[in-house]
C-alpha cells in the first residue's frame, strides 16, 4: 500500500496515554518512537488494494494499532492494544456522533459508504486488486436495512501473515463501540477473525425495538449491548 501517516498521527496521543498509564512514560515513549517506523513498514509491505479504494482507510487505521504491538515484540498484551483502539475511537467520538443511525439521514449515510465501495469493486478492480475487501448483501433481513457482509478481509489476511492474528477478534469487537458512537446497535452473528465465513453487519438505531417482530429469527437471542 502507499504510505499515509495520517491515522498513526491522529491516534498517537491516546495510544501513548494508555501505554504511559500501564508501563510508564519512558517505555511509552520508546514504543511509540519505534512504532512510527514500524507503521510505515507495515503499510508499505501490505498488499496494494488500490489508491482510490474507498475502504483502504480501514486497513490504514487498523495497522496504526498493530504497529505498537509489533514494535514491542508482542510484549504488550492484546487486550492493551484493544484498549488503545477503544480510547482512540472515543478520541474522535465527535466525528462518529455526526451520524445518527436513529434517523433516515444517518441510515442513508451509513449505506452510502458501503454501496460506494461495492460499486467501486468492479470485476476489473477485483482482477487488479484480488486481496481487497469482498462485500455483498446476501441475507439482508428486509428491504432497505443497513446490512452487508464482508466475505474477504485484507486486514485479517495480513495479520495472519504477520503472525499477529490474535489481535483481530479484539479489533472486531470494537465495531460495536464505533456503531454505538453513531447512536446505533450492531447485531452480529459471526466474524472472519473468529473462524466465521463472513463478518455480518446488521445495523439499527438505538431506538429500534429489539423483538422478533422486527429482527429476523437468526438475530434474535444475541446479547446486544444497548450503550448509553
Amino acid at each position: 500500500m502507499k504510505y499515509n501517516g495520517f491515522y498513526f498521527w491522529m491516534f498517537k496521543s491516546p495510544m501513548r496515554r494508555v501505554l504511559t498509564e500501564k508501563y510508564g512514560k519512558a517505555y511509552a515513549s520508546e514504543i511509540m518512537k519505534k512504532s512510527k517506523k514500524v507503521y510505515r513498514e507495515l503499510v508499505e509491505k501490505a498488499d496494494d488494494i488500490g489508491g482510490d479504494n474507498p475502504m483502504a482507510y480501514n486497513e490504514l487505521y487498523a495497522l496504526a494499532f498493530v504497529a505498537p504491538y509489533v514494535a514491542s515484540e508482542k510484549k504488550i498484551p492484546p487486550e492493551t492494544v484493544q484498549e488503545m483502539m477503544r480510547r482512540s475511537l472515543y478520541h474522535i467520538k465527535w466525528y462518529f456522533a455526526k451520524t445518527d443511525l436513529n434517523t433516515a439521514k444517518g441510515k442513508a449515510e451509513n449505506k452510502k459508504s458501503i454501496v460506494k465501495y461495492y460499486k467501486w469493486y468492479t470485476p476489473e478492480n477485483e482482477k487488479q486488486y484480488p486481496t481487497s475487501f469482498k462485500v455483498d448483501f446476501v441475507g439482508q433481513p428486509y428491504e432497505g436495512a443497513c446490512y452487508y457482509r464482508i466475505t474477504r478481509c485484507p486486514i485479517c489476511a495480513y495479520t495472519k501473515k504477520l503472525d499477529v492474528s490474535e489481535l483481530m477478534p479484539l479489533f472486531c469487537e470494537l465495531d460495536e463501540v464505533m456503531i454505538s458512537l453513531q447512536h446505533g446497535v450492531l447485531h452480529r452473528k459471526q466474524t472472519l477473525a473468529n473462524g466465521g465465513e463472513y463478518c455480518d453487519y446488521f445495523i439499527t438505531g438505538k431506538s429500534y425495538i429489539s423483538s422478533s417482530l422486527f429482527i429476523p429469527s437468526r438475530y434474535v437471542g444475541l446479547e446486544i449491548p444497548l450503550s448509553t
